[in-house]
């Protein structure tokens, strides 16, 4: 069926280049993700027990942001909790996030459900995609308010922390790993360290704007990744996905030796298969719970 999963992928890029403004259109160059962390200045509300969802605004080098959470609390505050964030251009931001957690949850955790910039609506998304120094915006809001969101249940005793997310928000797990390093484990699903690879390397491509001949993007942390400490990563990939190759990812995961769970799924129909991200992410909060945990979880 391998036919089948990459013919999803692709179909579902040349139906997206038929409906949205080509990415990028209004520049294609940016500051360092470094640079748009370190101007970042996000205000996010204390967290309260009977509020469920939450909006946070941030001051970035693009102008001020919008984002937001929402929360399924455990049965008491010392319960781990998982952060999980959407993919790229994914409304309603929680879908994905409900499909995987719907039900009875047979591990007593907090689940927390992140909202990235320009998510509020498809024409919010297309207009937050317009540059990339947009999209890098974005991308730091999030990886901060991932640490935020941490660090607020950990407050509240939350005994520790998964920190997970799919496609973009795979990606950008492994950007919190990068910069804060402070949750208990990641698990980036159908997602590595290399971006740029699916903008530039693949089918996704045909989405951008015109660009400068041999004009990269600042997307690919896979050095900074072989640099790091892997013991809590725990990624999931799809074997015929088009948009993240498994090839691709699959070496930049072995090059560190981090295992990689994998399913017989394309990237649109790997984002549909509930029961086996369920079953990923379920592990490791059990293992959480459980102190089984392969290295040390973040204080």
């Amino acid at each position: 069926m391998r036919w089948f999963h990459e013919g999803v992928d692709r179909l579902y890029i040349e139906v997206m280049r038929l409906l949205i403004p080509p990415l990028f259109r209004s520049g294609s160059i940016s500051p360092p993700l470094r640079d748009h962390l370190a101007a970042l200045e996000l205000q996010m509300a204390p967290l309260v027990a009977d509020r469920r969802r939450y909006t946070s605004t941030a001051r970035t080098l693009v102008g001020d942001v919008a984002a937001g959470f929402r929360w399924r609390p455990g049965t008491n505050p010392s319960c781990p909790v998982l952060i999980f964030h959407h993919g790229l251009g994914e409304v309603p931001y929680d879908h994905t996030f409900r499909g995987i957690f719907r039900g009875r949850r047979p591990v007593d955790a907090h689940l927390v459900a992140i909202r990235a910039p320009f998510h509020r609506s498809h024409v919010d998304c297309c207009r937050g995609l317009a540059s990339v120094s947009h999209f890098l915006a974005m991308c730091a809001v999030s990886v901060a308010h991932i640490e935020a969101v941490r660090s607020a249940f950990m407050a509240r005793g939350a005994r520790g922390c998964v920190v997970a997310g799919i496609s973009l928000g795979g990606f950008l797990t492994l950007l919190h790993h990068l910069t804060y390093g402070t949750a208990s484990c990641y698990a980036p699903l159908m997602a590595g360290p290399d971006f740029a690879y699916t903008f530039l390397s693949t089918p996704c491509r045909r989405l951008l704007a015109p660009r400068p001949a041999g004009q990269s993007l600042d997307l690919d942390f896979s050095e900074a990744f072989r640099a790091s400490d892997t013991q809590r990563i725990f990624p999931l990939l799809a074997r015929h996905d088009v948009w993240m190759p498994f090839a691709h990812h699959q070496a930049e995961y072995a090059a560190r030796n981090v295992p990689v769970a994998v399913i017989d799924r394309g990237h649109m129909t790997g984002s549909w298969a509930f029961a086996d991200l369920r079953t990923h992410l379920l592990g490791l909060l059990e293992a959480l719970a459980h102190d089984r945990l392969v290295g040390k979880p973040a204080k």
